[in-house]
């Protein structure tokens, strides 16, 4: 037992380092990043920054194979249509407005990309009726 809460104390102190360097990296990314790969065609530029992420998460994901096996035809469904749709027509259609807009003029484009999260949790609450808890607005467990 005593294992056990050493191992989640190690999981808590790291875990936020990893939302750190997340919101970093995705808070530079409309004002660093995409600017350097603007010669790219866009497809090529989602395609790179998902390839990176992926390789980021391998490690993750290939130790949770075997809870994989668990789901069905509806979650497997949801999961493409969420990434097809959220993920690579929503980068797609953000990294194109950044184009359009040579990035004179950031902060529309910017502030949409940025805000992305709300929308998701919002229409979360309002779709599927996710239930948003005083634990998840003041951060407690």
């Amino acid at each position: 037992m005593n294992h056990d809460k050493k191992i989640l104390s190690r999981k808590d102190r790291v875990a936020p380092l990893f939302v750190i360097i997340g919101a970093s990296l995705w808070g530079i990314d409309g004002i660093i990043l995409r600017p350097s790969l603007y010669g790219l065609p866009v497809p090529l530029v989602v395609f790179i920054e998902s390839t990176i992420v992926a390789i980021i998460l391998s490690p993750y994901f290939i130790r949770r194979i075997p809870s994989l096996k668990i789901l069905d035809y509806k979650d497997w469904l949801t999961f493409f249509l969420v990434a097809l749709i959220g993920g690579a027509i929503g980068t797609m259609a953000i990294t194109k407005a950044l184009f359009y807009v040579n990035f004179v003029n950031l902060s529309v484009v910017i502030l949409l990309q940025k805000l992305q999260p709300v929308f998701a949790i919002t229409l979360a609450a309002l779709f599927l009726k996710e239930k948003l808890s005083k634990k998840f607005f003041c951060g407690q467990r």
